[in-house]
Parts: C-alpha cells; structure tokens; sequence
C-alpha cells in the first residue's frame, strides 16, 4: 500500500506540473487564472477534508500557531503556483520543473544554518554539480532565443517551493506537529480565499478568449487539479517516515521529472536539444546524490 501512494504521490507531482502548463496556455488572462486556482485550491481542500473525515472535529480545533503559520503557507503557496504557471508557460515543462523541484535546497541551507545539520561532502558536490547543469540549460541553441523572464519566473517559482518547505519544518520542528492535516486544509483553504480575492481586483478583459475558466474544459481541469493537489499533500503525509529515503527520494522526485518531460513531450510537442537534454540528465544525477548522500 505504501508504495502505491508514493507511485500515485510521483505521478501527482508530475500531473501538477502539466496542469500549470495547460493552465498558463491562456496567462493574458491573469483573472481567469487566478479564479482557476482559486477553485483548484478549494476542491485540494475539500480533498483533504474528505480524507480525514473522522478527524473533522480537530480540524476546528487547531491551534493559533498552526492557523496563524497555515495563513503565511498560503500566501506563498499561491505565489508558488503563479510562478509555476507563468514559468511553464514560457518555457520547457520539463526544465521548469528541474529549476521548481531545485526548491529542496532552501530548507537544506535552512537546516544547516539555523539547525545545525551538517552539509556533507557529497552534498556539497551535488550542489555544484547541479550549478553546472543549469550552465548547460540555460545558454540558449543555436538560432535559438533566451528568454530571462522565463528564468526569473522558474526561479521564483523555486523560492516558493522552498519557502513553503522551510514554513513546513518549522510547523513540525513545533509542539504542534501532529496538526498538520488541519494545517495542510486550512492553507488550501486561504489559498483559495487569497487567489479568488486577488481575481477581484484585476479588469476584466474584453477579449474572447479571456474568462478562460468559462471555456470547455476549464472544470474538469479545475477539478482534476484540485483532486491532484489534495491527493498530493494527503499521499505525503502518509508516506512521511514510513518508507526508506534511498528508495522515495529518487522514485519521487526523478521520476516524477521524468514523467513531466516525458509528458511535456507528447502533450505540448516540446523538443529540448541535445545539449539541454545533457543539462536536464546532469540536473537529475545532482538532485540523486543530494538527497541521498
């Protein structure tokens, strides 16, 4: 069972990312993605909702820190997801997602910092591995264009993610570790809130192709993405301690890259040349020993 959920966890992961590309397919309409999310957010909560339903009653028992620290997640969650979405929108699914997953450093310089633990040598050399690699993707082929909104996007979009995974282990490095379903449900929940105020205070736009989330398609995709990101969250604080890092960390994060590029290719027709591809192999081997060594 525990390795179904971290193959559905991987496969979650990837359908994330391909979800911000199609979502950014339309990014003019910035209303219409913010109204997205703000759904896509709300059915992820009620996802979670539903997952823990005999421990409805806690929910509402959560505590001032846990809320209060649950209201910060979401406002970098949605810049999270934002960035994501501009990010695929302007470039390779599958090097956006290399430069988004490359979040994990933060709480790793976090931990090393402020909670003393120790940066191996192996670490250190993954790192700058993964420095090279992005050397590698980032000059751009020949005849071809560089796009530094598309890097600046993707890394923001890699701030957030660690952000939120540095707010993550502060939450559980407290006494109330064990609220972190009704943390993860309330985030969700002030995400949407956040998303669909934020939707509010952009004009409308007169072209037809905006009210994107009007269009055909736009509420299975709302729902699918909203049942992707709750079944997300809900697999990984199932799996958390219970399965060997050696075998999650690169079945979770490599694969779930793989699939991304894989699906980047086959969905949106994207061809990365030889040198990228080079870069993207490199990136995945650095990721590899990082987590692992």
């Amino acid at each position: 069972m525990i390795y179904i959920l971290l193959v559905f966890a991987t496969i979650a992961t990837s359908s994330k990312a391909i979800i911000c590309k199609k979502i950014g397919g339309d990014n003019r309409d910035m209303r219409g993605v913010l109204f997205l999310n703000a759904n896509l957010f709300a059915v992820a909560a009620v996802t979670i909702l539903i997952c823990y339903a005999d421990k409805v009653k806690s929910f509402f028992e959560i505590s001032p820190f846990s809320l209060l620290l649950s209201l910060v997640f979401a406002g970098f969650l949605l810049f999270t997801q934002i960035m994501q979405i501009l990010a695929m929108s302007r470039g390779f699914a599958s090097l956006s997602s290399l430069i988004y997953s490359c979040g994990f450093l933060l709480p790793i310089f976090y931990s090393a910092i402020f909670l003393n633990e120790p940066l191996s040598l192996p670490q250190l050399l993954g790192i700058l591995l993964l420095l090279a690699s992005f050397c590698v993707i980032l000059p751009p082929d020949r005849n071809g264009k560089f796009s530094f909104l598309w890097l600046v996007l993707a890394l923001l979009s890699m701030i957030g993610s660690g952000t939120n995974a540095i707010i993550q282990k502060i939450h559980q490095s407290s006494d109330f570790k064990e609220e972190l379903a009704p943390f993860l449900f309330f985030a969700l929940l002030f995400a949407a809130l956040f998303s669909l105020l934020l939707s509010f205070t952009i004009r409308k736009e007169k072209s037809p192709r905006s009210a994107m989330y009007r269009q055909k398609g736009a509420f299975l995709l709302m729902l699918i993405g909203g049942i992707v990101v709750g079944g997300m969250n809900v697999a990984n604080l199932m799996l958390a301690g219970r399965i060997p890092a050696v075998i999650q960390f690169p079945v979770y994060n490599i694969c779930s890259m793989l699939l991304t590029a894989l699906a980047g290719r086959l969905l949106f027709g994207e061809k990365i040349g030889t040198r990228k591809l080079f870069g993207f192999a490199m990136g995945l081997l650095a990721i590899t020993v990082i987590g692992l060594l």
